[in-house]
């Protein structure tokens, strides 16, 4: 029986190597998303702990201090939700190019799915050609 051979299996292994490295990059961008969401929790709870500080404090310098950091934090706030859209918007296009590559890699593997379906069933003909072909040589030389 005559092996399966997919004619574009190479197209189909570059494919899949695409969207493996789609994966990757997106995996990434989801990653500086974290990021960036990690350093603005980190940046509410110091700003809690500056307010919390600010409420108790008595002395007037601390507090025009606290205030003056309370502005930084917010400053700082403002440049990582910038950042934060920005990753956000990147991982957006990176999703959309893994998808695109998945859809790539599904139409070529339904394509051979449907063309191994096509030489199996060639094959198992052949094969009972062959078999039909045994059976009536040896019936025929009983006779």
């Amino acid at each position: 029986m005559k092996r399966f051979v997919f004619s574009m299996q190479k197209v189909l292994d570059l494919r899949r190597f695409e969207q493996e490295q789609a994966e990757l990059e997106l995996g990434r961008a989801n990653a500086e998303v974290s990021r960036i969401q990690a350093d603005l929790d980190l940046l509410a709870k110091e700003k809690n702990s500056t307010v919390s500080g600010y409420d108790s404090a008595e002395d007037f310098a601390f507090m025009a201090q606290a205030h003056s950091y309370l502005v930084f934090l917010e400053q700082k706030k403002e440049i990582f939700l910038r950042q934060m859209a920005q990753a956000k918007l990147v991982a957006e296009e990176k999703r959309a190019a893994v998808r695109e590559a998945m859809q790539k890699v599904k139409v070529l593997e339904d394509l051979r799915g449907k063309k191994y379906a096509e030489w199996k069933r060639q094959s198992e003909k052949q094969d009972e050609i062959v078999s039909d072909d045994i059976v009536t040589s040896s019936y025929a030389r009983k006779r």
